[in-house]
């Protein structure tokens, strides 16, 4: 066996996950097809897995000419992180009195991947443009199912990765195929490399070849999800489009863990000697409740050269999903990106949250927990009530929500740990009767009425000493309905047409956006600033290398935005990257 197996087993993970960046094809119009393009692969999963995170169809071409330089970039700095890496454990090793022979290997490892490290490289090893592949699960074992141009490249590559580290897996053969195995503590990672596909497992190391030629799929499920179409109605049902899509079952998960464990999951748990010792109540109140939450959907909406736009959905229970609907409110200009360095917000409708906090309180009390599991939570449930019932003052009802948009940060220095001297931006915060609520501010404070703001969006500057502690020219602006405050120069204008923007219709309960280039750019000027010390005990050379990637990101990305929302199917999360030009 391999002594050096962590080792490779990082160079694995990351030359499989490589593969989900680098499928492409040269028409777009596959993106739009059904799911049959992937039938080689599919066809391997079961039908009931628990998880599955797939690309189904490859990238086109105009998208993966444009990152491909970027990908390039990357894998290099990668490489030299890599070796880095093993040339400071190497010599703490040293320092510690320790051998280093592992080490020796694990840098001669590093450096047959280095021919890895490019998309030549890779398309080398196999993997080529057009390549598919999904992670997923035999029941709660994971299985990565790669595509491969021809297996017998990917196994020139193992059989290099073998001679640099000296030693060669174990090797048997299942099914009629060769098998490789690599020992990961209680657990064995198993290798088959077939004409045109890879799978790699990780499995028990008590697993037999009939197990085993089961998780990898030498003997077929009975029904597959290819035949179960249940990817293809999740891509139908939120509009995914077919590059890559998945989802995680809760309920399934739960069934499993509860005592419902069928095929490999049945031989699982028996190998670690769970009794399941859980009572019949809590089995059935674990299972209803991952009925609450009980699936999670993820898929992209729309890649091009322009955007890659993507959505992840926890689906909840009807009612559940039905109740949270009314607990976003409306804050102008919340959703979406709202432009500056970054900026985020959030919206709470605070009566609506607390007459849903009452109804899940109802259902508690007319139905309570009786699994001794849930105790705590049945427990909690006349403080809950007791809470509520406290007298709260009657304007918390009038708050919405707030958003802010960082313009502008000057003199932070990460290396030398000392904070900015000036942040400038805008913050907003929404609630009704935004005049009667500064009016009761006003009566606790001169200065705050001395400004005599008026609800008609127009900026007045704060010229009070607490103001100038801010570093900027401080200016508030008042509307109806939100009140708004800018520290720097030049922004005031900005009040004006932030109080008067568009509150979304889609209910935005959180929003967060990014300008990405600058963010990455800013990133790696830190790390370039950092030297080697007790705290950072990394070389020069690496923190080059960090450097060289997040400016290699800050190449890619132009903004990055996402929003959360409640609908009928749940918490549904949008996000949108966009591509540099």
């Amino acid at each position: 066996m391999l002594n050096s197996s962590n080792s490779k087993l990082v160079l694995l993970v990351l030359v499989s996950c490589t593969v989900f960046f680098g499928c492409s094809k040269k028409d777009d119009e596959m993106a739009k097809a059904d799911l049959s393009a992937a039938s080689d692969i599919l066809q391997y999963v079961p039908a009931d897995s628990p998880y599955v995170f797939a690309s189904l169809a490859p990238l086109p071409d105009d998208v993966m000419d444009k990152l491909e330089p970027s990908i390039d970039r990357i894998l290099s700095s990668y490489e030299t992180l890599l070796q880095e890496l093993v040339v400071a454990a190497r010599e703490k090793a040293e320092e510690e009195g320790e051998d280093a022979e592992q080490l020796t290997k694990a840098a001669a490892v590093v450096g047959e991947l280095s021919s890895l490290m490019s998309v030549d490289g890779l398309r080398g090893a196999g993997f080529e443009r057009d390549s598919l592949a999904a992670l997923y699960g035999n029941g709660l074992l994971p299985v990565l199912r790669m595509e491969v141009s021809d297996g017998k490249l990917f196994e020139a590559e193992l059989a290099r990765l073998e001679e640099a580290a000296g030693e060669k897996m174990d090797v048997a053969r299942i099914a009629g195929n060769p098998v490789r195995y690599v020992d990961a503590d209680q657990l064995k990672v198993v290798i088959a490399v077939l004409d045109t596909q890879v799978a790699v497992a990780m499995a028990p190391l008590e697993f037999g070849d009939e197990q085993l030629a089961g998780l990898l799929g030498f003997t077929e499920p009975a029904r597959s999800i290819a035949d179960s179409g249940k990817l293809q109605a999740i891509a139908d049902k939120y509009a995914f489009n077919k590059y890559m899509l998945g989802y995680f079952d809760v309920e399934a998960f739960a069934r499993t863990i509860t005592g419902d464990a069928q095929g490999l999951d049945a031989d699982l748990f028996e190998l670690l000697g769970d009794s399941n010792e859980l009572s019949d109540v809590c089995r059935a109140e674990i299972r209803a409740m991952a009925g609450i939450a009980p699936r999670i959907v993820m898929g992209y909406t729309e890649i091009s050269t322009e955007q890659f736009d993507s959505q992840a959905v926890f689906e909840l229970r009807s009612d559940i999903a039905s109740g949270l609907r009314n607990v976003p409110a409306a804050v102008p200009g919340l959703g979406g990106d709202m432009g500056g360095l970054l900026s985020f917000g959030m919206s709470l409708d605070v009566m609506a949250l607390r007459e849903f906090i009452e109804a899940q309180l109802d259902v508690l009390e007319k139905d309570p927990y009786e699994c001794e599991e849930f105790a705590g939570i049945q427990q909690g449930v006349a403080q809950a009530r007791a809470n509520l019932a406290q007298p709260v003052m009657p304007m918390i009802y009038d708050f919405r929500g707030f958003a802010a948009v960082i313009e502008n940060v000057e003199g932070l220095n990460m290396a030398a740990q000392t904070p900015p001297t000036s942040v400038d931006g805008r913050f907003l915060l929404a609630m009704n009767n935004a005049p009667a609520f500064l009016s009761f501010g006003a009566m606790m404070s001169p200065e705050l009425a001395a400004l005599n703001l008026q609800p008609d969006s127009k900026p007045v500057l704060v010229d009070v000493p607490q103001a100038q502690m801010l570093g900027g020219a401080v200016y508030a602006a008042l509307s109806e309905d939100a009140l708004a405050l800018s520290v720097g120069d030049d922004i005031e204008a900005q009040l004006g047409p932030m109080l008067a923007a568009e509150a979304s219709e889609e209910g935005v309960f959180f929003n967060f956006s990014m300008d990405a280039e600058r963010y990455y750019t800013f990133t790696g000027e830190a790390i370039a600033q950092a030297g080697k010390d007790d705290e950072n005990p990394m070389s020069p050379v690496f923190n080059a290398a960090m450097q060289d990637v997040m400016l290699a990101f800050a190449d890619v990305y132009d903004r990055m935005s996402i929003d959360m929302r409640f609908t009928e199917d749940g918490l549904v999360m949008d996000s949108s990257v966009k591509l540099a030009k």
